[in-house]
């Protein structure tokens, strides 16, 4: 008899990353994943990572809001060191909504650093002091560090009895995808995760600074996989493997229905790099999909071939390691897109906004499975 596993894949997208609960929440009340000991495989990029991690480490729905709901802005990131020291200042002023958050006042006693000077005056300075040094990121994630380090429970993750982990992250040095994971696979050892491994897999080019992880360093696993499929169909070998994919873009593979909600053009550059970042993001899935269905139309012919061979008795039509095929995945994802502040906005009413906008996607997804 065929075995049959759950997973779960985790979508990147910052502080958007609250969706996420809200959706593991309806998971659980729907009896698809058990409270605390999560789905058989869970795969994760970025943010999407981080709560993998946290499923993994056998955190309940709870748990996870708990921790969410106490972690702000100053948890998360603070203003690079690598920076100039005579620019932290007017960055930090310029910066100021990134950097702090409500729960702590929104407290800027910084002086107006740019007053008397022209836009091309504060830009040229700025130029000139980067070029001075080696720039590697915009923001330092050292206080990220020390919360996810009370998030996880690492022993489990490492365990036999946690779920089969993967993490995505990009070797910077190579453009290369590297799936960090606890279980063994076809061409690599198993993976001891660590906190390394969870920043990894969250290190935003030029945003947040990359990660070493013996000697090779990483960027976000966003940049090549958003939703990596491809590895959870690996990893689950020959069981069957229902797989709930969420994101935090709309999906759809109309393009009509998608150009329908933007009727007008960006108007600045906030809603330029917002709808970049978006469609990046779903072009991973279309990816991952689109590799899915020829994956599975490989299989189908397979067993074309297969039933050939049984009615002529010649072998030759035989496929050496016949696919089986994978059926697609159910996707989460809000209706509407969300606003560019979101990933960057750890801030309680946001979040506990994303817990309900995750739970009735989720319910509106499970009920169109029936």
């Amino acid at each position: 008899m065929i075995s049959s596993k759950k997973a779960l894949v985790l979508s990147g997208g910052g502080a958007r990353g609250a969706y996420h609960i809200g959706v593991i929440e309806t998971l659980v009340q729907h009896g698809w994943m058990v409270d605390g000991t999560g789905p058989d495989i869970i795969a994760g990029t970025s943010i999407g990572a981080i709560n993998a991690a946290a499923l993994a480490s056998g955190l309940t729905v709870d748990q996870l809001k708990q921790h969410w709901l106490a972690m702000h802005t100053e948890d998360v990131h603070r203003l690079s060191r690598d920076l100039p020291s005579v620019a932290r200042p007017l960055l930090r002023f310029l910066m100021h909504n990134v950097l702090t958050s409500e729960a702590h006042n929104g407290v800027n006693d910084m002086p107006d650093m740019t007053e008397g000077m022209s836009t091309q005056s504060v830009f040229s300075r700025l130029g000139a002091l980067f070029k001075a040094r080696p720039f590697r990121s915009l923001l330092d994630t050292t206080p990220w560090r020390y919360t996810l380090e009370k998030w996880m429970d690492f022993d489990r993750i490492n365990s036999s009895t946690a779920p089969a982990l993967l993490l995505a992250a990009t070797d910077l040095q190579s453009g290369a995808l590297r799936m960090f994971c606890n279980r063994d696979r076809k061409d690599h050892a198993s993976d001891m995760i660590t906190i390394d491994h969870l920043m990894a897999s969250s290190s935003i080019p030029i945003v947040y600074p990359w990660t070493t992880i013996e000697e090779h360093k990483y960027w976000d696993g966003a940049v090549l996989a958003n939703t990596p499929l491809g590895p959870v169909v690996d990893v689950a070998g020959d069981s069957d493997v229902d797989i709930i994919v969420v994101m935090m873009t709309p999906w759809n593979e109309d393009p009509a229905a998608l150009r329908a909600q933007l009727q007008h053009l960006p108007e600045d550059l906030v809603q330029a790099l917002s709808l970049t970042l978006d469609w990046s993001l779903l072009a991973s899935y279309r990816a991952a999909l689109k590799m899915l269905r020829s994956y599975n139309r490989l299989a189908a012919a397979a067993q074309e071939l297969e039933r050939a061979a049984g009615m002529t008795g010649d072998d030759s039509f035989r496929m050496l390691n016949v696919p089986r095929r994978v059926a697609e995945p159910i996707v989460i994802s809000p209706q509407a897109m969300m606003p560019l502040e979101w990933m960057i906005d750890y801030e309680e009413a946001t979040h506990h906004h994303l817990f309900e906008l995750g739970r009735a996607d989720a319910e509106r997804a499970l009920a169109q499975r029936q």
